[in-house]
């Protein structure tokens, strides 16, 4: 899933190249957002039965 994740990241870079690189916030963005994304989905290739993030602000919330 991971490497569908990373194809689809390239090909949008590729075909909303004008866009991202028109405005600083929009690539700055899209760059964290990916960033992110991919290092949740390494977390869980590595860890698959750690809680969700859901989980655990509820846990703290209580």
């Amino acid at each position: 899933m991971i490497y569908i994740f990373g194809i689809s990241l390239i090909y949008t870079m590729i075909k909303k190249k004008d866009q991202l690189l028109g405005a600083n916030r929009n690539l700055i963005l899209f760059l964290l957002l990916s960033i992110i994304g991919l290092t949740l989905g390494i977390i869980y290739i590595i860890n698959p039965y750690l809680p969700s993030i859901a989980a655990m602000l509820e846990k703290h919330m209580k």
